[in-house]
């Protein structure tokens, strides 16, 4: 807040890293503890969309933040919807793949000196419809959030049509608005 906001009447808050989407609320209360004004405000984090196609060769989970974080951080990517899963953890300098999910094992990876830079984007390999979800990463110091992001992916499925020559082609399942069957009346 600012430092003069009594005698400014401004009264705004400035937060930063905001992770969720939350209803805050200020009151101004006189000395004899009568409330002389409230406001309420709704901040809204959005989410990040990502969309691929799935035989993609890979797509990236972007988060870039800060430079310099703390050296002992670490830096957990989770699936948290439809399931949780342990996507990708980073912890004491160096990434821990036995703590992954096996769906995710040798499928992910972070940029070296993720810390300094700032950039804690995720690339997941050769990704399919199931790993459509929401991710997150929480960079943890000392058993607190101190940055996170979250990040909707969708990975568009491929479908096999057989048309009517007999040949196979394929179709991307949200974009080839043709339909799989059609009725044909005379």
């Amino acid at each position: 807040m600012n430092k003069d906001l009594l005698k400014t009447g401004d009264l705004s808050l400035t937060l930063k890293y905001p992770k969720e989407t939350k209803t805050y609320t200020c009151t101004v209360y006189s000395r004899e503890g009568y409330i002389l004004l409230k406001k309420q405000v709704e901040l809204k984090v959005r989410v990040c969309q990502v969309e691929v196609e799935e035989g993609a060769e890979s797509v990236q989970l972007p988060f870039k933040t800060t430079q310099n974080l703390p050296e002992d951080a670490e830096v957990e990517w989770v699936r948290y919807e439809p399931e949780y899963n342990m996507v990708h953890l980073y912890k004491n300098g160096s990434d821990q793949p036995h703590k992954q999910h096996q769906d995710y094992r040798d499928r992910t990876k972070m940029n070296e000196d993720l810390l300094k830079t700032g950039d804690l984007s995720l690339t997941l390999k050769h990704p399919t419809e199931r790993d459509s979800g929401r991710y997150r990463c929480d960079v943890w110091k000392n058993g607190w959030i101190i940055r996170r992001k979250t990040v909707q992916l969708k990975v568009e499925g491929r479908v096999q049509v057989q048309d009517q020559t007999g040949d196979i082609r394929n179709r991307s399942s949200s974009i080839d608005p043709t339909p799989l069957m059609a009725d044909q009346s005379v």
